[in-house]
């Protein structure tokens, strides 16, 4: 039994821990030109060639505000391959000859993606920043970080030779897992809605110039890791279900021993 036990908590320390792994690669998405993190984003922008307006867009000269040889790169691009990639902290922007990736709060040293369409004008970067303020929840994301490295830490605890206070710490365990499983529950939910709600207004109040593209491998590592969360909960329902069984029996055999023991007398 004890056997199984530890090796109930081993598995649930490597689901955890792939758990904690996903949730820190989605937070730190676009940071880095890379494809591990450039790829991991919630939503791209882009003009869309398909469009009929596109023939009519014109890139502004001025709509750069970074080096010469950045705004030559961009200002030579097509349309088409420019984009802007949305994370949690940062974005990365890209064209046919530049690539370049930034935090949220250093944007002002980007260049902007504004282009002229019968004299209005679409800044592609202006549109994502204003989304991402409004309706990307890094926060939400954050705290579980936190909540699953600690959780992590009560598994390693557990699976020690000899752990003090364990039917205690597994309590604090599943209480704590079963709070992240709602947090991010709620988190994953309100990430698929917000992408979902870009993708469909954006379209409509562009005139279908700017596309916006859906972040499959964000949208994949979100709902995994929250199937972890969930088994990780499951597991600490069990831990405690058996914990709980264990004390029942050691407290029915003593009753059984006092009335043995009482009938002899």
């Amino acid at each position: 039994m004890f056997i199984i036990s530890k090796g109930v908590i081993l598995l649930t320390i490597i689901i955890q821990f792939t758990a904690t792994v996903l949730l820190v690669f989605l937070l730190l998405g676009c940071v880095d030109t890379s494809s591990s993190y450039s790829n991991v984003y919630l939503f791209n922008y882009k003009f869309n060639s398909s469009s009929l307006l596109y023939q009519h867009l014109t890139l502004d000269l001025n709509s750069t505000n970074s080096t010469t040889s950045t705004t030559t790169s961009i200002l030579g691009a097509d349309l088409s391959t420019i984009s802007v990639k949305v994370g949690y902290l940062a974005f990365c922007i890209s064209s046919e000859e530049l690539e370049q990736c930034i935090s949220n709060a250093n944007l002002a040293n980007i260049p902007q993606m504004s282009v002229t369409f019968l004299e209005t004008k679409f800044d592609l970067l202006n549109i994502a920043q204003t989304f991402h303020n409004s309706i990307v929840h890094s926060h939400l994301l954050m705290a579980s970080i936190i909540l699953t490295l600690t959780i992590l830490v009560i598994l390693c605890y557990l699976i020690l030779p000899v752990s003090f206070g364990a039917v205690v710490v597994k309590k604090i365990g599943l209480v704590l897992t079963f709070i992240n499983m709602i947090l991010w529950g709620l988190g994953s939910m309100l990430q698929h809605q917000s992408v979902n709600a870009t993708t469909k207004l954006m379209s409509g109040v562009s005139f279908e110039i700017v596309e916006v593209g859906r972040g499959q491998r964000a949208e994949t590592m979100t709902w995994v890791a929250f199937s972890f969360l969930i088994v990780v909960f499951l597991s600490f329902v069990m831990m405690n279900y058996v914990a709980m069984k264990s004390l029942k029996k050691k407290g029915g055999g003593g009753e059984e021993k006092k009335g043995v023991i009482m009938e002899k007398v």
